[in-house]
C-alpha cells in the first residue's frame, strides 16, 4: 500500500517565522607566514608556517595561501614580452614536491605530487566557467592544446578566383594554439615588472581536510610546504625559449579568525572546559606514483589501508615524458593506448566488468563516463545543473583520467586492511619515461580530546 502525503505550496506559509543568523559577531581573516620569507626560494627546502591559537576560535577550512612571485629567465632577467612562455595550470602546486597539514602533532593529512593531485581532482570537479572566471587567480585556465604556443592566427598562402597563385596571405587558425597557454602568458607578461603575479589558492584545492568545516579552539596548526628541486614543472616554453626560474616574494597563509556572540561563546567553552571529545571525519587524499614499464600489462600494488580509512574513490593519471623539460606539460595526461583498467581489493574487482576501451578507434565511452559521473556521485552535482571541464575530445587528448568508484565493500574489507592492486593493459608497449600517479580519497577518523583548557588531536 503506498502512504500518499499532502503537501502545500510554501508560498501559502504566511506564518513561516522569519530565519536569521547572528550567531558570529565577527569573522577576520589573519595572515601567517614562515619564521622567515628567506628560504622560499631555496630548492628542496621545507616552508613552514605555524599558528598558535591561543584563546582564538579558527576556521581552517575557509582559509587560503597567499603566494606572490615572479617568472623571470634562469639568469635572473626578465623575459621579452613576446617570448612564448607562461606557468603551467595550477603551476603553484608544481612549484612543491608535498604539502602537509599537522594539528597539535598530528600529521592530519599530506599529499605527494601535489601539482597532480591538485590538477586531477580540479579537472574532474570544476566547471568549464571557472576557466573564464575566477580560475585565472589562482592559475588556473586549462590548456586547449599540448602545445606552448600563443598565436591564435597565422598566414597561409591563398589563391584567388582564376586559379593562378598569386602569392596572397590570408588569416587561417593556428592548429597548435594553446588558449589556456595564452591567457597565462597574458596575465603575466602585462605585468609590471614583467612576469610578476599574485595568486590565490584556497585550502579546500590541496586538501580535503577542508570537508571539516568546525572552528577550532587553542589548538597548533602547522602547515608545511616543500620546494621541489627544479622549477621544471612549473613552468611551460616553446623550443627555442631560454629556461626560467619562479622567484617566490611572499606566502601568507590567512585563516579565518571567528568571535562567536556571547551565547555561543559560552556553548563552546563549555564543551571545553567539561573536557569532552569529538569527532573530526572527513576524505583523505593521498597520493603515490611509479615508474611504468615498458610493457602491455602493468601492476601496481599501493600502500594498504586498515582499521576505518577505507578507500572510496581510487583516480589514475598516466604522464609520458612530462617531468624532465620545461618544454613539457605536466598538467597534461596521456592514455598511453589503454585497453583495459581494473582495480582489485582484496580480490574484489572494480568495476565488475572489463573496460575494453580502444583510444585509436575513439572507443572511450565508458572511460569517460566514469571520469563524468564523479563529479554527480562525490560532490552531488547533478549533470543538467554543470558539468567537468573536459569534453569527450579533450579527454582523449589531454585529460584521458581514469576514475575507479570502490565506495561499495563487503563487511569483510570494511572490518580488515585493504589490499589496494591496479591492474591496466595496453595495445602496445607503454612509451619510456611514463609515470602512473593514483589518487586515493579515502575515510579518515581522529578526535579532538578537550583536558579542560587546551584541544588535543588524536586518531581515532
Amino acid at each position: 500500500m503506498t502512504t500518499e502525503i499532502e503537501i502545500s505550496n510554501n508560498c501559502l506559509d504566511i506564518l513561516e517565522p522569519v530565519e536569521y543568523d547572528n550567531s558570529i559577531e565577527s569573522n577576520h581573516y589573519v595572515g601567517y607566514t614562515p619564521q622567515s620569507q628567506d628560504n622560499l626560494n631555496t630548492l628542496g627546502s621545507p616552508i613552514i608556517i605555524e599558528i598558535n591559537a591561543g584563546d582564538n576560535y579558527i576556521l581552517p577550512s575557509d582559509s587560503f595561501l597567499y603566494i606572490k612571485g615572479q617568472l623571470v629567465r634562469a639568469n635572473g632577467n626578465v623575459y621579452d614580452n613576446d617570448a612564448e612562455v607562461a606557468l603551467v595550470n595550477n603551476a603553484m602546486m608544481f612549484l612543491f614536491s608535498d604539502i602537509r597539514y599537522s594539528i597539535g602533532n598530528m600529521n592530519v593529512e599530506s599529499i605527494n605530487n601535489p601539482g597532480q593531485v591538485t590538477t586531477i581532482l580540479s579537472y574532474l570537479s570544476q566547471p568549464d566557467d571557472f576557466n573564464t572566471s575566477s580560475g585565472l587567480n589562482m592559475c588556473w585556465c586549462k590548456d586547449t592544446t599540448n602545445n606552448a604556443d600563443s598565436i591564435k592566427y597565422v598566414r597561409s598562402a591563398a589563391v584567388p578566383a582564376g586559379g593562378i597563385a598569386a602569392g596572397l596571405l590570408t588569416p587561417s587558425e593556428n592548429p597548435n594554439y594553446n588558449q589556456g597557454f595564452a591567457v597565462r602568458k597574458g596575465n603575466i607578461m602585462d605585468a609590471n615588472p614583467r612576469g610578476s603575479f599574485s595568486f590565490v589558492i584556497p585550502f579546500k584545492h590541496i586538501f580535503e581536510f577542508s570537508d571539516y568545516n568546525k572552528v577550532m579552539y587553542n589548538v597548533k596548526h602547522e602547515l608545511t610546504l616543500t620546494r621541489m628541486m627544479t622549477d621544471n614543472l612549473a613552468i611551460h616554453h616553446a623550443a627555442g625559449v631560454d629556461n626560467g626560474k619562479v622567484v617566490l616574494s611572499n606566502i601568507t597563509w590567512k585563516v579565518p579568525h571567528v568571535e562567536p556572540e556571547k551565547v555561543k561563546l559560552f556553548k563552546l567553552r563549555s564543551i571545553i572546559e567539561t573536557k569532552q571529545s569529538f569527532p573530526v571525519a572527513f576524505t583523505a587524499r593521498t597520493c603515490e606514483s611509479t615508474m611504468v614499464s615498458q610493457t602491455r600489462n602493468f601492476s601496481y600494488r599501493l600502500n594498504s589501508m586498515s582499521g576505518v580509512e577505507k578507500p572510496r574513490w581510487i583516480i589514475v593519471g598516466f604522464q609520458t615524458d612530462r617531468n624532465t623539460s620545461q618544454e613539457q606539460n605536466p598538467a597534461i595526461f596521456d592514455h598511453v593506448n589503454i585497453t583495459n583498467a581494473l582495480v582489485y581489493i582484496n580480490g574484489k574487482k572494480y568495476p565488475m566488468y572489463d573496460i575494453n576501451s580502444d583510444f585509436a578507434r575513439n572507443d572511450y565511452s565508458m572511460l569517460y563516463e566514469m571520469f563524468d559521473r564523479f563529479k554527480q556521485e562525490f560532490y552531488g552535482f547533478n549533470s543538467l545543473v554543470g558539468g567537468t571541464q573536459v569534453n569527450v575530445s579533450a579527454f582523449k587528448k589531454l585529460f584521458p583520467i581514469i576514475v575507479f568508484d570502490v565506495r561499495h565493500q563487503s563487511e569483510k574489507v570494511k572490518e580488515g586492511t585493504a589490499t589496494i592492486i591496479l591492474n591496466f593493459q595496453f595495445s602496445e608497449n607503454v612509451p619510456a619515461n611514463t609515470m602512473a600517479y593514483a589518487v586515493t580519497l579515502s575515510d579518515r577518523m581522529y578526535k579532538l580530546n578537550s583536558d579542560g583548557k587546551n584541544l588535543v588531536m588524536l586518531s581515532s
